[in-house]
């Protein structure tokens, strides 16, 4: 009906042609047997043509990958790095020349303008800083030369905070020593009002004399360097005040109450607390800090230019290292392509001599011989010698190679194709008689339009031979739907006369009935034209069938699916939930540790500060010290021992929860296990503290397999004796136990002593969204994910012993080493 896949000649009509043949004498063409015939010699050629083809290639391609893997390393690491590394040395040079301007500011907005472009620089420096790691990171990880570099960025950028947290100290300092100084100023000025005011005063004699030296003493001590020296004059101005007062009692009045007045402004501005002497020692002990600070940021900044200049000269000799070996790459690499295009073009070379003369010459000799054969002539065109008289020409065969046999082959064939055209006409006679009598519809048609039909074919459509053939196309008897696929099969047959698979379409009777037609089909040489035989069988019964059940099995198969991705969505949800209580739990746990540690670190700051200000003052005692020493060692106590559990508890929950969150394979301890994940599940049941947790396992005992099963197993079993078996008032045990059981098995087993199981509950705890606790929370899916786990995850078997009253135990059994899956 189309160019509808082929089919072979009848069974039987086949066995007559082939008795026919068997019939007709056949002289076979010789066999030999050579160890290096022409198709060895032409495999031999093309293989070393090809591996050097593909050697060159491979070369070729090589070189260009490790070529642009290097200029891309070049370009997007080292050169940025060498950049970066560039800018960062210039921003620390131009800190450098702004540090020191800090120290030296007299005024607030000067002050403000220098810290702000040092803030600058710093914030700078480290994005600088974090850029270069990026581009570590993108690089190479495994280099030596880049862990140096690494380490010495790190230096760089905890010096760059450590320089950062001074200057922001120096900036302080230097704002307390421009307060004080202004403060100072003042009291100065205030001091020479008060002076000229006493002038006007009538003459008092001695006090008025020491009143001028006090202030005049005053003056000079406010400009002295020394701090000792400094405080001593305040305290000689407290004794020098302290005469005048009584001096002042003395006098009679007004005079003594004057003096009275003078004497008390002259103690606040000198000795009182903000006054010209209290200022010049806070200036005096700011600028001393000042100075302290600068120098510590000057050796911070030498650190930074150290390790900067190192860090540069270091990425710079590894960007010229990698220049030249890019270099010496490609020159080598360009060599061995020339060496290989060389060998290459001179083995072509022979190959086409040793071809043409073994080969192509021997070929167009046999090729003239067989045109003449079969054009009649009595001698191929270039022989200058006729063959004899009613003898055909025979095609040459000479040599002891594949060609000889292709030679005697074509000699046999042409022989044995005028013996087979006698029992090709016989045979015609045979196969109308087949094909009349099948029981398949068999059908032949060029564009459609029937050549030939059989009286079962007819019957199918519902009508005679003569009305088949009457037909003005077949596709007129074809689905609409189907018609275009029949043109392009019909159209592809015909180009590569290839068989088709089976193929169904739906038709229509002469009287409108529908039916199913399965149709075979094969490109056939008929009537001086190619046409397409086609094999039509009536299927319409099987495909009403097929049909329905398919649509039986796709509603079954959308239902299972459904059903599969509801308890899958369950399923995870459940380990979500275990985790997310593990998570709560561990956070709750950590926040205690951490408390205590930032309450120690900052009692440790104070007392470091108290020390400071006594030895800057000169008033540190032995006993002061000692005391700072006691409290200071308890306090570094205190802070590590929480600050070693937190680090504890949280490198257990690390440890668990990332097992419980990936599939990842890896060996382990089993007893260091099991405590990791005791350790991060105790805030669950910490309140209990009749419970115990007994452990019983070879410290030696290592699994190679999956920790986040094994954990969310144990995990589901603890949890479930604590939820379902044991009160929480009551004292309780589970014990954890495991063992080997020869080589290659290990043997875990979870019980406890609570409540146990019912017997007629025991058998279905494993099912999926089975529980006893419906309406408090429970969801039925901890055990059935216990027993897939096992099973499934760990290749092993899970066993449950269990009275009621009496407690409960879970056995495991699986290998020691998990097969890979």
């Amino acid at each position: 009906m189309s160019g509808l896949s082929s089919t072979a000649l009848p069974a039987s009509d086949a066995v007559v042609i082939d008795n026919t043949a068997r019939r007709m004498p056949q002289t076979p063409p010789p066999k030999r047997r050579r160890r290096f015939g022409i198709a060895l010699r032409i495999t031999l050629g093309l293989s070393v043509m090809a591996l050097l083809v593909l050697l060159i290639g491979g070369v070729s391609m090589s070189s260009f990958r490790l070529f642009r893997a290097e200029v891309a390393v070049l370009s997007t690491n080292t050169l940025p790095e060498v950049i970066t590394s560039a800018e960062l040395h210039g921003s620390l040079q131009k800190l450098v020349a702004q540090l020191p301007q800090l120290a030296a500011a007299a005024s607030t907005p000067q002050r403000r303008s220098i810290y702000d472009g040092l803030v600058t620089e710093l914030d700078s420096m480290q994005l600088l800083v974090a850029r270069m790691r990026g581009l570590m990171k993108e690089g190479d990880p495994g280099a030596g030369e880049r862990d140096g570099n690494v380490r010495l960025l790190e230096q760089t950028r905890s010096t760059l905070l450590i320089l950062a947290a001074t200057v922001a100290d120096l900036n302080a300092e230097v704002t307390r020593q421009i307060d004080y100084g202004d403060r100072q100023a003042e009291a100065a000025r205030a001091l020479s009002r008060l002076a000229a005011a006493i002038e006007s005063m009538p003459d008092t004699g001695a006090w008025a004399a020491r009143i001028g030296a006090l202030m005049a003493r005053a003056a000079g001590a406010t400009q002295l360097d020394h701090l000792s020296r400094l405080k001593g004059e305040a305290r000689s101005a407290e004794r020098t005040l302290a005469e005048l007062a009584r001096l002042s009692g003395g006098a009679p009045d007004p005079t003594g109450q004057m003096m009275s007045t003078v004497q008390e402004e002259l103690f606040s501005l000198l000795v009182a607390p903000g006054g010209l002497f209290e200022s010049a020692i806070d200036r005096l002990q700011a600028r001393n800090r000042a100075q302290a600070l600068t120098g510590q940021a000057q050796v911070l900044v030498e650190t930074v230019e150290r390790s900067t200049r190192a860090l540069y000269n270091s990425i710079r000799d590894q960007s010229a290292e990698r220049t030249d070996a890019l270099a010496a790459l490609i020159a080598e690499r360009t060599r061995t392509v020339m060496v290989l295009a060389a060998t290459s073009l001179l083995l072509a070379v022979c190959v086409y001599f040793f071809f043409r003369r073994f080969l192509s010459t021997r070929l167009v000799a046999m090729n003239r011989a067989v045109l003449a054969r079969l054009s009649g002539n009595r001698q191929p065109p270039h022989c200058g010698i006729a063959a004899p008289a009613g003898l055909p020409v025979r095609v040459p065969v000479d040599g002891d190679d594949e060609i000889t046999d292709i030679g005697a082959s074509i000699r046999y064939f042409i022989e044995e194709i005028d013996r087979r055209q006698q029992a090709l006409a016989d045979n015609e006679r045979r196969f109308r008689d087949l094909v009349e009598g099948s029981i398949q519809g068999i059908v032949i048609h060029r564009d459609f339009h029937v050549l030939y039909a059989n009286d079962s074919f007819a019957a199918m459509l519902g009508m005679t031979v003569a009305e088949v053939v009457a037909l003005p196309s077949l596709l007129s008897v074809v689905a609409a739907t189907e018609r275009q696929a029949l043109i392009e099969g019909y159209d592809r047959l015909l180009e590569n006369g290839q068989s088709t698979p089976r193929r169904r379409i739906r038709a229509c009777r002469s009287d409108g009935a529908g039916l199913w037609v399965e149709l075979t089909g094969r490109r056939v040489d008929w009537m001086d034209g190619p046409a397409i035989q086609a094999v039509v069988v009536d299927v319409t019964r099987e495909v009403e069938a097929e049909h329905a059940l398919r649509q039986s099995r796709d509603a079954a198969e959308r239902a299972l699916d459904e059903l599969k991705a509801t308890q899958a969505s369950l399923i995870q949800a459940e380990k979500m939930a275990s985790l997310g209580q593990l998570v709560a739990g561990v956070a709750h746990e950590v926040n205690t540790p951490i408390g205590i540690t930032i309450t120690g670190a900052s009692q440790l700051q104070t007392l470091i500060g108290e020390l400071s200000d006594r030895h800057t003052a000169n008033a540190l005692k032995k006993s002061d010290f000692q005391r700072f020493l006691s409290d200071g060692m308890e306090m570094a106590s205190l802070i590590l021992s929480n600050s070693t559990r937190a680090a504890n508890l949280v490198q257990s929950f690390k440890l668990v929860a990332v097992d419980q969150s990936s599939d990842e394979r890896r060996p382990f301890l089993l007893r260091d296990y099991i405590d990791e994940l005791l350790r991060s599940l105790h805030p669950t049941y910490k309140a209990r503290t009749a419970l115990t947790i007994d452990v019983a396992c070879p410290a030696d005992l290592e699994l190679d397999g999956y920790p986040g099963a094994l954990s969310q197993i144990l995990t589901n079993l603890i949890m479930n004796a604590l939820v379902h078996a044991l009160d929480p008032e009551q004292p309780g045990r589970i014990a954890i136990a495991a063992r080997l059981l020869g080589p290659d098995m290990v043997e875990l087993s979870v019980g406890d002593d609570g409540n146990g199981i019912a017997p007629d509950v025991l058998p279905k705890i494993f099912d999926p969204f089975f529980t006893t606790r419906r309406g408090a929370g429970g969801s039925g899916l901890g055990l059935h994910i216990v027993y897939n786990l096992v099973t499934g995850r760990l290749h092993g078997t899970i066993g449950v012993e269990s009275h009621p009253g009496e407690g409960t135990r879970f056995t495991l059994r699986f290998p020691r080493v998990t097969a890979t899956a």
